[in-house]
């Protein structure tokens, strides 16, 4: 059931993504009017809402428990500690597009350190050196400059100016499961923004600690590999 909700929307789904899925989906179980993930149980009102369940919680149901961390980007920490209080006020729609836009200003903020160390970019034939430049006003100095932003290169690679490009970008720093988590949970979140969720959802401290630890674990993947 849980499989079959996701395969109707993922948009961002890989090879592997489905025979991992099913792996994570054995953690999910339905008894006695609450569905059971890992060390969560969870009160429901019918079997189906395992389906929200899952959606609500995939950082914790793919990655397992995790822990809030305070060494994340001041961005980053300003929507975790939001996360929390919608979570602990039971605002549950709210709590998981929150903990999944913590996940997103993650990428944003770990491509804003990429351009902070000096970088190269490069449109046709002209060649401009910054630092300083952030995600979001690089992205506008591109439009600024009326540059095609499928044309600027930085570093000598395509600059990630959609959300999808950006998730390409940063799985290099991350293993199956960190970018399984964060692709489905970015997807999610673009159906929350949008209105377009179905389910009731559930949302849990677990999943935000998760959150946190994973994008804790992609910015230490990134610093070690330019240490």
């Amino acid at each position: 059931m849980i499989l079959k909700e996701i395969k109707s929307f993922f948009q961002y789904q890989k090879e592997g993504d489905l025979e991992l899925l099913k792996e994570v989906l054995k953690e999910v179980r339905y008894k006695d009017g609450y569905v059971i993930l890992r060390e969560e149980k969870i009160k429901v009102e019918n079997k189906e809402d395992a389906v929200g369940v899952f959606l609500a919680n995939i950082p914790y149901a793919i990655l397992g428990e995790g822990e809030i961390r305070e060494d994340l980007p001041d961005k980053v920490r300003k929507i975790q500690s939001d996360a929390i209080k919608l979570v602990t006020l039971g605002i549950n729609e709210v709590a998981t597009l929150e903990i999944y836009l913590m996940l997103e200003m993650s990428l944003r903020t770990l491509y804003s350190e990429y351009l902070s160390k000096g970088v190269t970019i490069k449109y046709k034939e002209k060649k401009v050196k910054v630092k300083g430049l952030d995600y979001r006003r690089l992205k506008l100095y591109i439009r600024r400059k009326g540059w095609s932003k499928y044309k600027v290169k930085v570093n000598g690679e395509v600059f990630p100016f959609s959300q999808g490009s950006l998730l390409a970008w940063a799985e290099r720093y991350m293993d199956q499961k960190l970018s399984l988590t964060y692709r489905l949970s970015v997807n999610v979140r673009n159906l929350l923004a949008h209105g377009e969720v179905e389910w009731d959802l559930f949302p849990t401290l677990s999943s935000v600690k998760s959150a946190s630890y994973a994008s804790w674990s992609l910015f230490d993947n990134f610093r070690k590999k330019y240490e």
